[in-house]
C-alpha cells in the first residue's frame, strides 16, 4: 500500500517548447535576476504584451511573495502565478516552502497539472539536479491532502501532473535530471505513505491494521519480504517488555519485519526501527486530556519505516535495509500494566516500570534487541519518543543521540541536505545514572525534570552494545498541532536520503 497522489512527472526543455502555447491549468514562473533575460521568458512576455514583466515590477517586492494572474489572451495556460525568487544565501527551509505554497496554490485552484519553470537560482552549494528533485519532492508531498474518513465533506487533491521546465538538458545531463526527477517524486511518495499512516484515526489504524496494510504493500512492491509477529510470538522471544505495552489493550500488538535487499548479498543491511504505539492513553500514569487526540500520531516512526521502505522499492535502490514496525496501542483497565512493576525484556534485563506513559522505549528496547539477529551495519530507530524534545529544539529539527559518530554525523549530514534538519545531543556516560533502580535492572524512567530526551535514549542505548546505533526523537517533527494537527512524514527524506546516498559504509 503505497499512497502516490501524482500520476507524473515530466521534464521538459523550454527551449524547445513554447510557453505561450503550452497547455496547463497552472503555469508558475520563478522570477529570479536571470529570468527576463531567457528567451523563452521573453517571448511569453511579448505574448502578454509586457503584461508580465509590469506585474512583476510593479507587485512583486519580497522574495517569495507571490501574484496570480488569470487567463491572458494570447497565452494557452488557464492561470500563471508569478513567484519571487530566493537568493542563493536564504535558508533551506524558505526555499522548501516556496514549493509548498506552489502545491497548496494548486489544488486551491483545483488544478489538474502544474507547470514549474524554477529559473538558474539554487540555494548555496546545490545545483540544478538537486533543486529538480526537491521540486519533485515537494510537490508531491504538499498536493496530499487526507480525506480517508470523510463522506459528505471530502476534498480529494485535484493536482495529477506535475512538468518540470528545464532549458539545455541533453544527453548525460538530462538522464541526471531525469533521475532526480524520480528520486524526488519517489521520496515524495515514502512522505505521503508515513503521512496517511499517521493521519488515519486510532480506531482505524490499529496494530493489525497496519499489518494488513504492511502486507499489502507486498503487491505493489514484490521485492520486499515482510514477516509479521504476533503476542504469541513475541512471548516466545521473551518480549515482556514489549508486551507490557499492549497488556491493557483489547488490540493485539503486532511487530512487522520488512526485509529489502537490493545490494550485494555480502553487504550487511541497515536496520530501520520504528516506535508505532497507535494510540497512547499513558496507561495507568495516564496523560491530561487537552490534547490527547494527537496521540494517535505516537505511531509516526513505524509509519516513518513504512514509507521509506516504500521509497526504497519504488527505486529498485541497491542497498539492503531491515525495517522493523514495532506497534502496540497503550490503555488503561484492569489488565494494564501498573507503575512499579517489574518485566524482563528479551535481553534478559529487567525494567522496573516506574512511568507507564514512557512506554515507547519499552517498546523499543525488545525491538532493538531483537534486530541484533540481523547482524547490522548500523541501527537507527525513530520514534516520537519524548515531550523534552519540542522544549529543546522546538518543531525544526529531531534530536539525534548516538553511540557511533560517525553514524550521527551522516544523520545530521543527511537532514541538511534533504532540508528535514536534525540536531545532535549528547550522550555521555554520565546520564546512565538515570536508569538505576534497587528493584530491578533497570528503570524506565530517572532524572526528574533534566534532560528528558536524552534520559530516554540513555535507556535505550542499555540495548545496542552490540552494534552501531542512533535514535532520532521524531515527537516535535513527526506532527505538528497548528495551523492545523497533521502529520508531516518526517523524517522520510533525511532517512531517504542517508539511505541512497550511500554515505553509511
Amino acid at each position: 500500500m503505497a499512497y502516490k497522489v501524482l500520476t507524473n512527472i515530466s521534464l521538459q526543455d523550454t527551449s524547445t517548447t513554447s510557453l505561450k502555447a503550452l497547455k496547463t491549468d497552472m503555469l508558475v514562473l520563478v522570477i529570479n535576476k536571470d529570468t527576463k533575460n531567457d528567451p523563452s521568458f521573453k517571448d511569453l512576455d511579448k505574448a502578454s504584451k509586457s503584461y508580465l514583466s509590469k506585474t512583476i515590477a510593479s507587485h512583486l517586492k519580497e522574495a517569495g511573495s507571490s501574484m496570480l494572474l488569470p487567463k491572458v489572451n494570447d497565452i494557452t495556460a488557464e492561470n500563471i502565478l508569478l513567484v519571487k525568487g530566493l537568493e542563493k544565501d536564504t535558508p533551506m527551509h524558505k526555499w522548501l516552502n516556496m514549493y509548498k505554497v506552489i502545491a497548496k496554490k494548486g489544488n486551491q485552484l483545483s488544478s489538474k497539472d502544474l507547470s514549474v519553470m524554477f529559473g538558474t537560482a539554487c540555494p548555496e552549494g546545490k545545483d540544478s539536479l538537486w533543486m529538480i528533485e526537491m521540486i519533485a519532492k515537494t510537490i508531491e508531498s504538499n498536493v496530499y491532502i487526507f480525506s480517508e474518513t470523510k463522506n459528505k465533506t471530502a476534498k480529494k487533491p485535484s493536482v495529477k501532473k506535475l512538468t518540470i521546465l528545464t532549458t539545455g538538458l541533453s544527453g548525460s545531463n538530462l538522464t541526471k535530471a531525469k533521475q532526480a526527477a524520480k528520486k524526488g517524486y519517489a521520496i515524495g511518495e515514502g512522505v505521503n505513505t508515513a503521512k496517511y499512516l499517521g493521519d488515519l484515526p486510532a480506531n482505524h489504524c490499529t496494530p493489525v491494521i497496519i499489518e494488513k496494510k504492511v502486507k499489502a504493500m507486498t503487491k505493489d512492491f514484490p521485492k520486499l519480504k515482510v514477516k509479521s509477529f504476533n503476542e504469541k510470538d513475541m512471548e516466545k522471544l521473551g518480549m515482556g517488555s514489549f508486551l507490557s505495552v499492549s497488556a491493557g489493550s483489547i488490540e493485539p500488538a503486532r511487530m512487522m519485519v520488512i526485509e529489502y535487499k537490493g545490494g550485494k548479498p555480502s553487504e550487511k543491511p541497515i536496520a530501520l526501527v520504528g516506535k508505532g504505539v497507535t494510540f497512547d492513553t499513558g496507561g495507568v500514569s495516564i496523560k491530561p486530556s487537552p490534547g490527547m487526540d494527537e496521540m494517535k500520531w505516537d505511531m509516526c516512526g513505524a509509519a516513518t519505516v513504512f514509507g521509506v521502505m516504500s521509497t526504497l522499492a519504488r527505486l529498485d535502490a541497491n542497498v539492503n535495509v531491515v525495517g522493523v514496525m514495532a506497534c502496540a496501542e497503550n490503555m488503561c483497565s484492569s489488565t494494564a500494566t501498573k507503575p512499579g512493576d517489574v518485566v524482563t525484556s528479551m535481553s534478559g534485563q529487567t525494567i522496573e516500570i516506574l512511568n507507564t506513559d514512557a512506554e515507547g522505549r519499552l517498546i523499543l528496547a525488545d525491538a532493538l534487541t531483537f534486530v541484533g539477529k540481523y547482524k547490522p551495519s548500523y541501527v537507527i530507530d525513530m520514534a516520537t519518543l519524548t515531550g523534552a524534545v519540542v522544549v529543546a529544539l522546538g518543531r525544526h529539527a529531531s534530536g539525534v543521540m548516538a553511540n557511533d559518530q560517525h553514524l550521527a554525523d551522516m544523520i545530521i549530514s543527511s537532514g541538511e541536505e534533504s532540508g528535514d534538519r536534525a540536531w545532535q545531543l549528547p550522550l555521555w556516560d554520565e546520564h546512565q545514572s538515570c536508569t538505576k533502580t534497587s528493584y530491578a535492572d533497570l528503570a524506565n524512567i530517572g532524572g526528574g525534570r533534566e534532560a528528558g530526551t536524552i534520559h530516554a535514549a540513555a535507556f535505550l542505548s542499555k540495548f545496542t552494545n552490540d552494534y552501531k546505533w542512533a535514535h532520532i526523537d521524531i515527537a516535535a517533527t513527526a506532527s505538528h498541532s497548528s495551523p492545523v494537527k497533521a502529520g508531516t512524514g518526517r523524517p522520510v527524506p533525511l532517512l531517504s536520503e542517508l539511505l541512497l546516498s550511500k554515505k553509511l559504509k
